[in-house]
C-alpha cells in the first residue's frame, strides 16, 4: 500500500509541470512619445520685464496667455504664442519651432529653442527660449535681445516668464 501511495504521489509531482502555465509576457507595451505626452493648449500667465544694465523692471501685471503646443516629431514640438502684446503694442505671433525634448525624469521634458521676431520693419529681435514640461505644466523663459526699433538698437533686453497648465481635452 505504501508503495502504491508513493507511486501516486510521485506520478502527481512528475505531471504537475505539464499543468502549470507560464505567464504571457508577449503583450505589446504601448509607449507614448515625448511629443504626444505634452501636445495641447496651455493656459497661464506671462510676466514681462525690461532688463538694462543688469536691472530688471517689471512692465506691469501678468498677462493671461494661451500657448499652443503641436507635434513636430516623436521628440520635438512647435510652440505658438498667438497675439503677443508688449506694453499695449501688438507684436503678433511668436513661433518656436522644432523644440527638441530631452527627458529629465518621470513625465518631465526640457527644451531650448531660438527664433527671431520681425514686425513689419518696425521691430526686430532675437529670441532664446528654455522651458520645461512637467506633469501637465509648462514653464517657459524667453530672453528677447538684440532688439532694434525702426533699425535703431535699444539698450535693453526683454525677459518673458510663462507658467501654464495644460487644458483638458
Amino acid at each position: 500500500m505504501k508503495k502504491n501511495l508513493f507511486f501516486y504521489v510521485f506520478a502527481v509531482l512528475c505531471t504537475m509541470p505539464f499543468f502549470t502555465s507560464c505567464s504571457d509576457d508577449d503583450d505589446p507595451v504601448e509607449t507614448v512619445s515625448a511629443a504626444d505626452s505634452v501636445i495641447g493648449d496651455y493656459q497661464g500667465n506671462l510676466s514681462i520685464a525690461l532688463v538694462t544694465d543688469g536691472v530688471s523692471v517689471p512692465t506691469g501685471d501678468a498677462i493671461s496667455q494661451t500657448i499652443s503646443v503641436a507635434k513636430a516629431g516623436d521628440n520635438a514640438v512647435d510652440l505658438q504664442i498667438t497675439d503677443f502684446t508688449f506694453m499695449e503694442m501688438p507684436i503678433g505671433n511668436i513661433a518656436l519651432e522644432n523644440c527638441q525634448l530631452t527627458s529629465a525624469g518621470d513625465n518631465t521634458y526640457n527644451f531650448t529653442a531660438t527664433s527671431s521676431l520681425a514686425v513689419a520693419g518696425m521691430l526686430e529681435a532675437d529670441i532664446d527660449a528654455t522651458g520645461t514640461f512637467e506633469n501637465g505644466k509648462l514653464n517657459l523663459d524667453l530672453n528677447i535681445d538684440n532688439v532694434s526699433l525702426l533699425g535703431n538698437p535699444v539698450p535693453y533686453t526683454v525677459e518673458v516668464t510663462y507658467e501654464g497648465t495644460k487644458a483638458a481635452n
